[in-house]
């Protein structure tokens, strides 16, 4: 199932929401990525993380531009390195 989130401005940052509950927040003071935020705002507590959709709702500014590209991007390398994972066959053990 696809999920859908929303990256928008908060009065001190960047952020990402879904159904309206903001899930991960960059502050504008140093613009510092919170790598274990993101983990467990993406990919922690069995989330599903295999289509994932962000909606820029920020347009006009750059900083905002440069933050939801480089989440994107993240999100688009995880996904393709966890595809090049083989998967757990519980056949493949056999011998």
């Amino acid at each position: 199932m696809k999920r859908m989130l929303q990256f928008k401005q908060t009065d001190t940052g960047y952020a990402c929401f879904e159904n309206d509950e903001n899930v991960f927040e960059i502050a504008k003071s140093n613009l510092q990525f919170d790598v274990k935020a993101f983990y467990q705002a993406f990919y922690s507590e069995d989330k599903d993380f295999e289509d994932i959709e962000i909606k820029n709702c920020i347009l006009e500014d750059k900083d905002g531009k440069r933050v939801y590209t480089c989440i994107v991007q993240l999100i688009i390398k995880i996904k393709e390195k966890l595809a090049e994972l083989p998967l757990d066959d519980d056949n493949s053990a056999e011998e």
